[in-house]
């Protein structure tokens, strides 16, 4: 399995996805280009990212009336959002662990929701802080 690396995080992809570096996002695509993953971060230079962090970044979906569940991947924790809009089917993760924030964000077109479901949570099963 091929490993995408930055300065705050590591994962594991499978050999069908691969990412490209794009600024201060990682954007992962899968081989039949329908879907795609993206990953920002930040680390905070003192202390540790909280619940209130969180709802700040996602604070957009929330004002939308959007509605979180708890995500809990390894050792982060956070909140996931599931929703539609004009661009497509959304899955957007907030997590935290330690001083580390981490956005994914996964889209496809409505018609595919579901479709790489097992394989985005493969894939974030491997997200380790660095």
């Amino acid at each position: 399995m091929p490993i995408v690396s930055t300065e705050s995080w590591t994962l594991e992809l499978p050999d069908e996805w691969s990412a490209e570096h794009d600024d201060d996002v990682v954007v992962i695509g899968d081989e039949d280009g329908v879907s795609c993953l993206e990953i920002s971060s930040l680390v905070l230079d003192e202390g540790e990212v909280g619940d209130e962090d969180l709802g700040e970044f996602a604070r957009d979906l929330l004002d939308a009336g959007v509605r979180p569940r708890t995500a809990r991947i390894g050792d982060w924790t956070g909140q996931l959002f599931e929703h539609d809009d004009a661009d497509g089917h959304w899955r957007e993760w907030f997590l935290r662990h330690g001083a580390h924030f981490v956005y994914a964000g996964y889209h496809c077109l409505p018609e595919h929701a579901g479709m790489d479901d097992a394989a985005i949570a493969e894939i974030l099963a491997t997200l380790e802080p660095r």
